[in-house]
């Protein structure tokens, strides 16, 4: 009962505040830790394979990245993203964090959840077909926009990926509470 109420009160006290002695909380730290890096890494990843293929001077070549392209998504990212959603559920659900106490908590989740969404729908076949089927009214735009975020084929939008997943990284280390500066940092 005690280790339960130890859990429970994770995140009481606020920013910075650990429990040195709670392995449950270390251990999905380390696993969602892990997953992050395997999310971000595997992003990185497919960035530089959508560069190679902007720059490959064969059909071959270009079948061949599509494939690693989709090996990677499936064998690095997706696994990265679900792991990080899991351990973020269970921080979210068993200690007082939750879901929207804290300011970078909920930007986490929001970034988190649009790219699990997005990505399965763009690395599937439904993203395509929508965008096809919304071309016919003009109204596309916006679903071309939020692919290029996803499968950037530029090096500009190859750019914003990489300053969302740096984004959500300094949100993880410095934690924001508000986007109010607060008294102190004056």
């Amino acid at each position: 009962m005690a280790l339960q109420e130890n859990i429970k009160s994770y995140g009481l006290r606020g920013k910075g505040y650990s429990i040195p002695d709670n392995r449950i909380i270390k251990t999905t730290k380390a696993i969602h830790l892990l997953s992050a890096t395997a999310w971000a890494g595997g992003a990185l990843a497919m960035q530089a394979l959508c560069y190679l293929k902007l720059t490959a001077d064969s059909p071959d070549r270009v079948q061949i990245i599509q494939e690693c392209l989709r090996m990677v998504d499936a064998c690095v990212v997706l696994p990265g993203l679900a792991g990080s959603l899991i351990t973020g559920l269970i921080f979210s659900t068993i200690t007082s964090i939750g879901f929207f106490k804290y300011f970078w908590i909920g930007l986490k989740w929001m970034v988190a959840c649009c790219a699990g969404f997005w990505g399965g729908m763009f690395l599937g076949p439904w993203g395509d077909r929508l965008i096809a089927w919304l071309s016919g009214y003009g109204l596309d735009t916006p679903l071309r926009i939020i692919r290029s975020f996803i499968l950037p084929e530029t090096m500009w939008q190859g750019f914003l990926q990489l300053a969302a997943i740096f984004t959500m990284c300094l949100i993880s280390v410095y934690r924001p509470l508000s986007l109010r500066r607060s008294k102190r940092s004056r």
